[in-house]
């Protein structure tokens, strides 16, 4: 899949010269024909007030951009980390401390009009929304509130990523109780954590504007806990996601796979990641959607064995956390559009975005920001950019357009 610049359409330009002309001359007609009845003929020649542009646009309404051509619009953004901090903060949103109730809605209110205009809007959600009743955690096991699930999925998001190093933090009972947690909500998808055998095998698929979206998902590890079972975590295995893509664009237009690979904080893609990403593109992958580096890393096509483009984002960084590294503070979210021309049947990616997010805490707010709106007062009160980073809005706009580089649009 490649980027495809829109051509002009001359039947909808022709379309659009010619009926306004038609309705101001019926218009003149009507005129004409009214004022003539009520006065005697004077000889003039009497003609309608032109139309005005609300008025045209009220009488030629719902020209598509592009006959037979349909439009869905996605997003991505990296990891959603719930450590102590954050929850303790959702905690103060809802009312008293430790009275089992949270609010994580204003960590995500400035970021929530963009994921809320997309069709489709992915999350990594690395850790593990287990079960209120085993206890709410941070660091180093993660147990995430239960309340979490419903605060993304008012802020937009409907494609969860849950394969991650943290998914077995709370063992298989955490597995269980995320998967039915994630299966209360309607037209959101789920992936990456599964509680049954049939579970796991059930290829994940959403769809929009006819155009038929799986995502599928893989983990490189879970952090030295054993696997209670073979289907409950995906790993990274080339048989494994041999068969998944097989099957799944059986079922699908469009492929995605959510990839929790690589090493943490480094701007540097690994070996491995490089070598999974063209198994992607030789199996026909569209999209892979990297986390767990903590940090951006490269966005790129690859070009698979039969000559088709994979797009691959390495990766999106962090999404809301507090981890107290300057580069973690810096993260990516990934916009475009999937066109499909009716004429071919085709789907491809155009408008390509990537927007740098900034994660702030220290001043008793948690939250994430585009950086193109984010202050050099909030940079001077930041936990971490305040002292070690203080101009740190600078240095975040060198270093996105270093790693995502001139062949792509930075919203920024």
């Amino acid at each position: 899949m490649q980027k495809r610049k829109k051509k002009p359409n001359k039947k909808r330009i022709m379309f659009s010269i010619i009926v306004p002309i038609l309705l101001i001359a019926v218009a003149a007609i009507g005129y004409a024909s009214l004022e003539n009845s009520k006065k005697p003929d004077t000889g003039a020649n009497d003609t309608a007030p032109p139309l005005t542009q609300e008025e045209n646009d009220s009488a030629v309404p719902g020209i598509p951009d592009v006959p037979g051509e349909k439009r869905v619009s996605f997003l991505a953004v990296g990891d959603n980390l719930i450590h102590e901090r954050v929850f303790t903060y959702a905690d103060q949103n809802a009312g008293e401390l430790n009275d089992g109730n949270y609010d994580f809605k204003p960590s995500y209110k400035h970021v929530k009009d963009i994921i809320q205009k997309a069709d489709l809007a992915f999350v990594n959600q690395e850790t593990i929304i287990g079960g209120d009743h085993l206890g709410i955690s941070g660091y180093p096991a993660f147990n995430s509130p239960k309340q979490l699930a419903s605060d993304l999925v008012e802020t937009g998001f409907n494609m969860i990523n849950g394969a991650s190093n943290h998914t077995l933090d709370k063992l298989f009972e955490g597995i269980q109780h995320s998967a039915s947690v994630w299966r209360e909500f309607e037209d959101v998808i789920f992936v990456g954590a599964y509680d049954t055998q049939e579970d796991a095998d059930t290829i994940r698929v959403i769809e929009r504007e006819g155009i038929k979206f799986s995502l599928l998902a893989y983990t490189y590890g879970t952090n030295g806990y054993k696997l209670p079972n073979s289907y409950s975590v995906p790993l990274f295995d080339k048989d494994k996601i041999t068969r998944d893509v097989e099957r799944a664009k059986e079922i699908s237009d469009v492929v995605m796979v959510s990839a929790h690979w690589g090493n943490e904080n480094t701007y540097v893609v690994s070996e491995e990641q490089v070598a999974y990403a063209q198994l992607f593109a030789d199996l026909g992958v569209d999209l892979v959607i990297g986390t767990h580096p903590h940090v951006i890393q490269s966005l790129e096509w690859v070009e698979g064995k039969n000559g088709n483009k994979t797009l691959v984002a390495y990766s999106l960084g962090n999404f809301l956390s507090t981890m107290e590294l300057v580069d973690t503070q810096l993260e990516g979210m990934l916009s475009l559009d999937f066109v499909r021309n009716e004429e071919d049947d085709t789907v491809l990616m155009e408008n390509i975005v990537w927007t740098p997010l900034v994660n702030h805490f220290g001043d008793g707010t948690f939250r994430v920001m585009p950086l193109k709106e984010y202050t050099a007062e909030l940079n001077a009160v930041h936990f971490v950019l305040g002292e070690q980073k203080p101009d740190a809005i600078q240095y975040f706009k060198t270093k996105t357009k270093e790693i995502i580089g001139d062949k792509f649009d930075i919203d920024m």
